[in-house]
């Protein structure tokens, strides 16, 4: 009997512990992206992301729907990196695994995750953006 109650104690104990996710903007992975693993990233980004998340193809978030980046960024690194290597099923589409990346290893893959949030600030926060969303009033 209380070996069952220390391992229940045990399991409670584990499951209180569990931290909410970083945001990945504010995420140790994304602060310390360098220069090469931008590079990295946006090779990948060029040769696979690009295909659905710059226009939208097969119900990808387009990289200007800030709503969707800022809410999907609050998932924190872990949980959208394992939702890129493993695939996920969308409202309006599906993530195949590794986004078709096949050849990439797990590191591009994890770089390709954070330059796409890197991406994706820099196109929401940029001038010509604001000037396109004016004009699509």
């Amino acid at each position: 009997m209380i070996k069952i109650s220390i391992t229940l104690l045990f399991i409670f104990l584990q499951a209180c512990d569990t931290k909410p996710p970083v945001n990945i903007y504010k995420s140790d992975e994304y602060n310390r992206f360098t220069e090469q693993d931008r590079i990295i990233g946006e090779s990948i980004w060029a040769t696979t992301c690009f295909r659905c998340h710059m226009y939208g193809s097969n119900g990808g978030k387009t990289l200007s729907e800030k709503d969707y980046w800022n809410e999907a960024a609050g998932k924190g690194f872990q949980a959208l990196y394992k939702s890129v290597w493993e695939g996920k099923a969308g409202d309006e589409g599906v993530m195949p695994p590794k986004g078709l990346c096949n050849p990439c290893s797990e590191e591009e893959i994890k770089k390709s995750v954070l330059y796409l949030f890197q991406l994706a600030k820099k196109i929401q926060t940029s001038d010509s953006l604001k000037q396109v969303s004016k004009l699509n009033l």
